[in-house]
């Protein structure tokens, strides 16, 4: 038994959900049919007869015990669990009970969709990479149709002129009975957004933690992408399919994991098709409740695609449900085929699963909006979303026109095709858990010539209850190397359209591990229904392995004139769960003074910043070293990857904050750097930092053999206001004086000199000759300008 939540002995009240051994509904079934068992009514009658048992059983044990709890809610189809509240000084005894496996947090969820940005893609879809794809399959008559669609999210506007075409129904999940939020009762078949009206006049306009507004619009947004009729310049990937709202989603975008499990379960139940799942948890683990119902539900039949989350392009940051080993996990691709950067990353835990599973168009799409109920207000209800949220409603309109041209495909089949034919983006630019698979590729993945699979067997409830995983994607896992290692994966390919042929197979590395090797037992192979490869990984022994020790890469396999190629990402870890305390190993600059009033000195200033571990919300901010005030930003991400990175000190720069193109203009700076590790943050600074482009300006005369006069500079005035600040330094560390001699045009001496700290000086030479003599005094600056005077 595990207990997931802090043991804190308080009375405090505590939401959770737990566990319990006997396996769900779905689940067994499963197992009936792959055993070729047949499966009855009466079967599935006697499963929930036996699960009601358990459930009732450990309730009744935790009233013996005396625990509290309020009135639970059951699951039985894709888990065997009791959502309740109980108090926290009673999880020990819960934990005790025969029965019980598993207590988790019921967690509060949220749609992945971002801000819109100052980006604009084109308006109608027509501009993304796989629009003409769809098109041809619209062309053949494929557009979903008879395939069922439930988009568990905020509800659907179902007058929206663009989706009520599509429109079946739903359900409604939220309880609106707190009338401190809510201005009315919502019934059960009612799923459609929230709207202003539905806010009570003690509500606030937008959440207090959250900042969203009540009304909501998520679903909406979804639908269109997937169902869309183009009235008005969205027309989804699969507008022939039957939509369905199950709305998990409240005001302000409220919702809890144990709604969503309810939620997945009846869709089940009703025999969906496909599901939308734009949402995530904060958990990047396989075994969370949200990502074993997913697993259950595929077992069940049921297509599920879910979001890879917006935290970033930070390894491991990857979110539930797209955590999910058999579910279809969807990063956020730019119609140029660059991965967004808010786009989560793998891999999962603790397998070292390879996600997301596939990439798909989700920055700035346009597409659906409620008007709720008023009519005028269609005209104008449209507009443009970033996230997964958007990529995750255009992989499940692939889903549904596969699903119509192949409805005899399971889940697994439909993943495996789907992967398989994807476009591998730039491996220099994005490994495999930046982009799985790469980005989809709809007609491939409806007519694929071929598809490879590699079959794992996988943990799919977190029980030890082991599956067979059939996917487009070859994970080893977590490789000791305490010795020599071979570990041997079979890829089995399949001649869909019948063709054959001959085919090549080659490994591509993009990540290397010293030593390791990734080899196929036949390199070309000839097609004829079906091929069985050996695809081995090898391995030295290593007693030192570190962090991020690990062999990335693809395989392959072609057809001999290279009109059919599928591909299978491939992971193995060898780091033995080595991990790093997060550290920023460096943190420089070339140059402390700097100057932009010199040819080429853009190209002579970068800082430089070396880490060892990930690191989100990475910033690089320009900040007035004398107030600490941040004044503008070189660099902000959602996160950044382990290594080495430089950036340009520029004096023309386009600021991170506002977009726009800004002026490093001459004073006294430091440049400071923040990260969050682990939900900590990580920081240093450089400074103090000089910008100056002006020249020395001097002045002076002779007197006899004396030369005297005043040098006026800013890093004077800057060596006085840092001295106020206990921080000054000696104005000859930034400006080197010097004197030289020349008679008739021929050098007779050249020396230094130092200055006073205002500025003046005066320097005795032995002997001068007026009437044929020069003198010349230079001034250069610690930034590079040169000032002169000639007496």
């Amino acid at each position: 038994m595990q207990n997931s939540t802090k043991k804190t002995q308080t009375n405090e009240e505590i939401d959770i959900i737990i566990h319990l051994a006997e396996e769900p509904v779905a689940v067994q079934k499963r197992m009936a049919q792959m055993n070729g068992i047949p499966f009855t009514e009466i079967d599935e009658e006697n499963i929930e007869a036996a699960i009601n048992a358990q459930q009732q059983s450990v309730l009744e044990e935790m009233a013996a015990q005396h625990i509290y709890f309020k009135k639970p809610h059951l699951y039985k189809t894709v888990l065997n669990a009791i959502s309740t509240v109980i108090r926290k000084k009673d999880l020990d005894k819960l934990s005790s009970i025969r029965d019980v496996m598993l207590v988790e947090p019921n967690a509060a969820m949220e749609a992945m969709s971002l801000p819109s940005a100052d980006y604009r893609a084109p308006q109608v879809n027509e501009f993304d990479p796989v629009h003409a794809e769809v098109q041809a399959l619209w062309a053949e008559g494929i557009q979903g149709q008879g395939v069922k669609v439930a988009v568990l999210d905020s509800g659907i506007d179902p007058d929206h002129p663009d989706i009520r075409h599509a429109y079946r129904g739903g359900i409604n999940f939220v309880d609106q009975s707190d009338t401190e939020k809510y201005s009315r009762l919502r019934a059960g078949n009612d799923p459609s957004e929230t709207s202003p009206d539905e806010r009570s006049n003690v509500a606030p306009e937008k959440g207090v933690t959250s900042g969203r507004p009540f009304e909501t619009h998520h679903g909406t947004h979804i639908a269109g992408i997937i169902a869309g009729k183009n009235e008005n310049g969205v027309k989804g990937v699969a507008p022939g399919v039957d939509l369905y709202a199950y709305r998990i989603f409240g005001g302000y975008m409220g919702g809890s994991l144990t709604t969503i499990l309810e939620a997945i379960e009846k869709a089940v139940v009703e025999k969906m098709d496909i599901l939308n799942l734009s949402l995530s948890d904060n958990s990047d683990l396989e075994n969370h409740a949200l990502s074993i119902a997913v697993n259950n539900a595929i077992l069940a039949g049921v297509v599920v695609v879910s979001t890879a989350g917006n935290t970033g392009s930070v390894r491991g940051s990857i979110r539930t449900p797209g955590t999910s080993r058999m579910g279809i996990a969807v990063g956020n691709s730019t119609i140029d085929d660059e991965l967004d950067s808010s786009s989560s990353r793998g891999p999962s835990r603790p397998n070292f699963d390879i996600k997301p599973d596939i990439v798909a168009p989700g920055t700035e799409i346009y597409s659906t909006m409620p008007g709720y109920g008023v009519k005028a207000a269609y005209k104008n209800a449209y507009a443009r979303e970033t996230g997964t949220s958007q990529a995750a409603p255009y992989i499940t309109g692939v889903a549904a026109l596969m699903k119509q041209a192949h409805p005899e495909w399971s889940p697994l089949d439909i993943k495996v095709a789907m992967t398989n034919t994807a476009k591998v983006l730039d491996t220099t630019s994005y490994n495999v858990f930046d982009q799985g698979s790469g980005r989809i590729r709809p007609y491939a993945a409806v007519h694929p010539s071929i598809v490879a699979y590699c079959t794992e067997e996988i943990d799919a409830d977190g029980k030890g209850h082991i599956v067979e995983n059939r996917r487009g994607a070859i994970t080893f896992g977590s490789v000791k190397l305490a010795e020599d290692v071979t570990i041997t994966k079979l890829v089995l390919v399949k001649d869909i359209k019948g063709d054959g042929g001959v085919y090549d197979v080659n490994i591509q590395i993009t990540e290397p591990f010293e030593g390791a090797t990734i080899t196929v037992d036949q390199p070309s192979f000839t097609l004829d229904g079906e091929c069985l490869l050996d695809i081995t990984l090898t391995a030295p022994k290593s007693e030192n392995t570190k962090y991020r020790d690990e062999i990335l890469g693809y395989v392959h396999i072609t057809s001999a004139d290279r009109s059919v190629e599928v591909s299978l990402p491939f992971a193995a870890d060898f780091s033995d769960g080595a991990t790093v305390i997060p550290a920023i190993e460096e943190f420089s600059i070339t140059k402390k003074d700097i100057s932009f009033g010199i040819e080429e000195a853009n190209d002579e200033t970068e800082v430089t910043l070396s880490i060892n571990s990930d690191l989100s919300y990475p910033s690089l901010e320009i900040t007035d070293y004398l107030s600490k005030a941040p004044l503008d930003s070189l660099f902000y991400s959602n996160g950044m990857s382990l290594g080495t990175w430089k950036y340009p000190i520029l004096h023309r720069f386009t600021s991170s904050w506002t977009n726009e193109d800004t002026t490093l203009e001459d004073g006294i700076y430091s440049i400071d750097f923040t990260g969050m590790a682990n939900g900590e943050p990580l920081t240093d600074t450089i400074g103090p930092i000089f910008v100056k482009s002006t020249k020395p300006v001097i002045t002076g005369s002779v007197n006899g053999s004396t030369v005297s006069g005043q040098v006026t500079d800013q890093y004077i005035d800057f060596s006085t206001t840092l001295t106020e600040l206990g921080e000054g330094f000696d104005v000859n560390e930034k400006l080197a004086a010097s004197y030289s001699v020349t008679s008739d045009g021929n050098l007779v001496t050249t020396d230094s000199f130092i200055l006073n700290q205002d500025g003046t000086f005066s320097v005795e030479l032995d002997s001068l000759h007026p009437e044929h003599d020069r003198i010349t005094i230079t001034i250069t600056d610690a930034a590079g300008n040169n000032g002169e005077l000639s007496l």
